[in-house]
């Protein structure tokens, strides 16, 4: 049975010697792994088709073999190649980001046109140049907690329900914390003037992305606050971090 996608391709590994097995994130089957015959051979039509960071319309087949979840390429037209991109190692690297945050935190198809809805805006707002891939990854983090059920209470005090007099944002309560009930030891990643900024963020519509300027100044504690969430928080151990944090 054939099935015709959109996907846009998170990882790519080698089998064999000349085969290739991808990873793709597809709007309606969540990331699905695709068996690429010949995938290794350069300046072929499916060469192209391979690539992480790629948007493509793939022409699949089911495999013969019941116990394999793998599908088969058949053949395929990319969309968009992403080009301007690929060429900066950063900006890869922030992609790769937010792949491994996709390939281990998806586990049902039922989220998976609104995290490819995210990803496919957000690598075309970075293509075009109309904002920085550093702000566009704070923004998939953020968006990214409520798909993994662990999106901090930003509308009121976490711990009591309050409105009023809310003085940070916290890791440890998993949300805003008002004066009343703020630990006296409470580690302050963002406080009060940060906070209207993580909930523009947060809602952001990357349809219609405004144009925003903001310094790195503010965005650095909230880059901080994302990374101590999700290791509290999500059990996702995530390498690319690391590299982001040896080329920034």
């Amino acid at each position: 049975m054939a099935i015709q996608v959109e996907g846009i391709i998170l990882k790519s590994f080698d089998y064999g010697e000349k085969h290739k097995i991808i990873k793709i994130l597809t709007p309606t089957l969540g990331v699905v792994g695709v068996f690429v015959s010949n995938g290794n051979k350069t300046n072929t039509k499916k060469s192209a088709l391979v690539q992480p960071l790629t948007c493509a319309h793939f022409h699949l087949k089911n495999s013969n073999n019941p116990s394999s979840n793998l599908y088969y390429l058949s053949n395929g037209d990319v969309e968009n190649y992403f080009l301007d991109l690929k060429m900066d190692y950063e900006k890869v690297t922030y992609f790769y980001c937010m792949a491994e945050i996709i390939l281990k935190g998806l586990s049902e198809t039922e989220s998976s046109n609104y995290i490819y809805k995210i990803l496919k805006q957000i690598l075309v707002l970075a293509e075009e140049g109309r904002a920085a891939m550093y702000l566009l990854n704070l923004i998939f983090q953020l968006k990214m907690l409520s798909v993994l059920g662990l999106k901090p209470i930003l509308d009121c005090c976490a711990i009591c329900g309050t409105k009023t007099n809310i003085v940070l944002l916290s890791v440890n309560q998993g949300g805003l914390v008002c004066s009343n009930c703020v630990y006296l030891n409470e580690p302050v990643l963002i406080d009060a003037n940060l906070i209207p900024i993580v909930r523009a963020l947060d809602k952001i519509d990357l349809e219609h992305f405004p144009e925003i300027e903001l310094e790195e100044k503010w965005l650095q504690p909230i880059e901080k606050f994302l990374e101590a969430y999700y290791d509290n928080y999500s059990g996702l151990h995530l390498k690319a971090r690391q590299f982001l944090k040896d080329i920034t």
